[in-house]
């Protein structure tokens, strides 16, 4: 798995630390997936301390992320596997633009007092409807807030959206 996929599919449900240790790992494995390193050394080179890297491997290894193979007096071995945390994707927010930032300043302002303005009973269905998708919410809106000439004038930035 390339770091790039491995960002959204493990990262976001780890905490600094165990991030910090799982990434040095993925890296001394260099993709093959076993690495051997000493305990001291993947604690220093994590930034964090010994006591805080046997709980993080703990962790690890409780989410199947890892597997440590103690050797005493010697460098543990570790397997490392690139097992995703979720079975959807995770939208981490900076996939694209957020819709009003195409629009202009007058249009924005007006998308922008709308959205405000909505009730949360109706927020909360709009954000059901879409699945927690910033992106497609903020499009529902644009559709309930714009009339068909506003809604024309950005069909070509929305990207073939549009349904008057």
């Amino acid at each position: 798995m390339e770091l790039h996929a491995l960002i959204p599919a493990i990262l976001p449900y780890l905490t600094p630390s165990e991030q910090a240790v799982y990434l040095r790992l993925w890296h001394l494995s260099r993709g093959e997936g076993t690495c051997a390193v000493r305990y001291d050394d993947l604690a220093h080179s994590a930034h964090i301390s010994r006591s805080t890297l046997k709980r993080v491997l703990k962790t690890l290894t409780r989410r199947k992320l890892i597997t440590v193979t103690l050797q005493a007096k010697r460098t543990s071995l570790f397997a490392v596997f690139e097992r995703p945390l979720t079975t959807k994707k995770v939208f981490l927010g900076f996939d694209r633009p957020r819709l009003y930032d195409l629009f202009t300043e007058e249009d924005r302002s007006l998308f922008l007092t709308s959205k405000r303005s909505l009730p949360p009973v109706l927020l909360k269905q709009f954000e059901a409807e879409v699945d927690g998708d910033p992106y497609q919410l903020d499009l529902l809106i644009f559709r309930q807030v714009f009339g068909p000439d506003r809604q024309k004038r950005y069909a070509q930035l929305i990207g073939g959206h549009f349904d008057p």
